[in-house]
């Protein structure tokens, strides 16, 4: 029985660990090639065309095929095909291999902060949906798609938080507030 014990402890150890360490080629603070404050292509203050406040196209107050009060495809309230609470397939409370917590074999991006700290992740759910998560594994939101390859934010109200994510023109994600001004956030 202590055998079998050690060996479960051992495996949550080891899963834990997997999932915790975050790679060197997607840490920003080791490869500083997808740091944004040391790489001007994909800094959205440095880069204009990954603006939303200059680039219209990526700005869903701007343009009403990406914004969700506007278009009912990528409203989770009106299309229960992107919402989590109706679609078991992209919920990661039914489908336990979406936590990063509970295997290292998610797909998706390590979430940071301004300052390139880790603050949490974001797991692609399917082509349209990624869920997020923080540093414990606790379920906070999720992401829908649109057209232009941005994502909208919502919470678990299913209500949209009015702040999007955009491609930073490489491999990763900038997180952009409301206003359409980059809070420094960034996904690897």
């Amino acid at each position: 029985m202590k055998l079998v014990l050690l060996l479960v402890f051992l495996s949550f150890a080891f899963v834990f660990v997997c999932s915790a360490q975050i790679p060197n080629d997607r840490n920003p603070q080791i490869n500083k090639n997808i740091c944004p404050n040391e790489n001007d292509r994909i800094n959205p203050a440095k880069n204009l065309k990954i603006n939303p406040k200059y680039n219209w196209n990526i700005n869903p107050i701007s343009n009403a095929a990406i914004n969700p009060n506007s278009n009912a495809l990528i409203n989770p309230k009106v299309n229960t095909r992107v919402n989590p609470h109706y679609n078991e397939l992209i919920n990661p409370l039914r489908t336990l291999s979406l936590n990063p917590m509970m295997g290292a074999n998610w797909r998706g991006y390590y979430l940071f902060d301004k300052d390139d700290n880790q603050i949490g992740y974001l797991i692609i759910a399917d082509q349209y949906v990624m869920v997020c998560f923080d540093m414990k594994g606790n379920w906070t939101g999720y992401l829908v798609s649109t057209d232009v390859k941005t994502y909208n934010c919502f919470d678990l109200k299913d209500e949209w938080t009015g702040m999007f994510i955009c491609s930073d023109s490489d491999s990763g994600l900038n997180v952009f507030n409301k206003e359409g001004e980059w809070t420094g956030s960034h996904a690897k």
